[in-house]
């Protein structure tokens, strides 16, 4: 199996991968470290993308896959231990010098894989400054793979669409991945209906003490490893054929 993770490489390895620089995409993968409720492991932010990230760049040519950031900016979290949050300046700092980088090494095609809800705004914020001051440099953002894999993923959720923090989708991937970080056996159903109903017409900037008395939100009791699978399967093409598809363009928009 080819090396495809930064930090596994040699100095002699990067040296060749860079010698091709201008046809290299460097995925950068963005997690946290916060309570899924009282049946998930603290960590799927992180354990998600960067599993992706590496099946991905197995599939595909001249992909490198960066250490994923195990933390990010969880505020919204902090009514359940143990959240490890970053400052928003902290996060868009941290983003904004790998992409920076990157682009020194001569690496200007980027695709950021996000896991966590709290880190999409200073994400987006920290790219938009280095596209500022790189022209030449593409971005590929996906902020939110939750909100597109359930469509395609349909009437295989039971619940919401499979959305949730801790909730059937995000479960069931986990159980997929590491299935000794999930005891299904502690999850609890808090689907909060009044902010679904609330966000049809609206987005309402919430702390989770005020969704959930576990801290998920969702249907875990509907996750399976099956539906897990499929998630990977579907979340894996999702990625990689919007890198393809670029390379097809020359990373013309």
């Amino acid at each position: 199996m080819k090396k495809v993770m930064l930090n596994e490489m040699t100095a002699l390895e990067v040296q060749e991968l860079l010698k091709n620089a201008d046809q290299v995409t460097a995925i950068v993968t963005f997690g946290s470290c916060e309570s899924h409720g009282w049946h998930c492991c603290l960590g799927p932010d992180f354990f998600v993308p960067s599993e992706v990230a590496k099946r991905v760049a197995q599939k595909l040519n001249n992909v490198v896959v960066l250490p994923c950031v195990p933390f990010g900016t969880s505020i919204h979290y902090n009514s359940y231990p143990m959240s490890i949050t970053l400052r928003y300046e902290t996060e868009i700092a941290i983003a904004e010098d790998i992409f920076e980088s990157l682009i020194n090494n001569g690496i200007k095609h980027i695709y950021i894989l996000n896991g966590h809800d709290g880190n999409i705004p200073a994400l987006e914020i920290a790219a938009h400054k280095v596209k500022d001051r790189h022209r030449e440099a593409k971005f590929l953002y996906l902020p939110d793979w939750w909100t597109k894999v359930g469509p395609i993923m349909g009437d295989r959720f039971e619940v919401w669409n499979g959305l949730g923090h801790g909730g059937e989708g995000e479960t069931s991937i986990m159980m997929a991945l590491r299935p000794e970080l999930v005891k299904l056996e502690d999850a609890v159903s808090q689907v909060p209906e009044n902010v679904i109903k609330i966000n049809e017409k609206v987005d309402i900037i919430w702390d989770i003490k005020e969704l959930t008395a576990t801290g998920a939100t969702g249907d875990p009791t509907k996750a399976s490893i099956k539906k897990g699978e499929q998630m990977l399967e579907i979340f894996v093409d999702l990625v990689a054929s919007a890198i393809e598809e670029m390379n097809s363009r020359g990373w013309e928009y």
